[in-house]
Formats: structure tokens, sequence, C-alpha cells
């Protein structure tokens, strides 16, 4: 897989339900990053306005917020199997 499809698809993770530490965890490590690139999404509350904000920046946001994401994906990957 390409590294941009790898990116991509770390993102989409933003868009599905993962687990919960997953979730907290980017959350935690995105907001910074969400709050530089998509102030104007946050501001409006939309919850998926914001989310399509940072699919759209993820190569410009931390290597933090990259990992976690990364790792959200893993998990609700590893959870899809599991099931």
């Amino acid at each position: 897989m390409s590294k941009s499809m790898n990116m991509w698809a770390a993102t989409a993770m933003v868009l599905t339900g993962a687990p919960l530490a997953a979730q907290d965890n980017v959350r935690e490590a995105c907001m910074p990053d969400i709050r530089n690139l998509c102030a104007a999404e946050m501001a409006t509350f939309d919850r998926d306005k914001v989310r399509a904000c940072l699919i759209e920046n993820i190569r410009k946001t931390s290597p933090a917020c990259q990992a976690a994401a990364k790792a959200r994906r893993d998990a609700e990957a590893n959870k899809q199997e599991s099931n």
C-alpha cells in the first residue's frame, strides 16, 4: 500500500466506530492540529465537517496525530477480524 493510501486509511478511522481508548487517543493527539487546521469547522459544532477537515489535512498534522490515527485504524481492523 502506498504511503498516501496508508495516510488516507488511517484518517478514515476518524469516520468509523473504534474502540473507545483508540478514539480518545486520536482526539487527544489531534486536538492541537484540529484547532490549528480546522478552526472554522470547529466553530460550526459539526463533527462531520471537523472529521472531513482532519482527513483533508492529515499530511499537515503532527506525527503524534498521524500515529494515533494509524493506531485507531489498526484497532478497528483487529476488532472487525475478531467478529
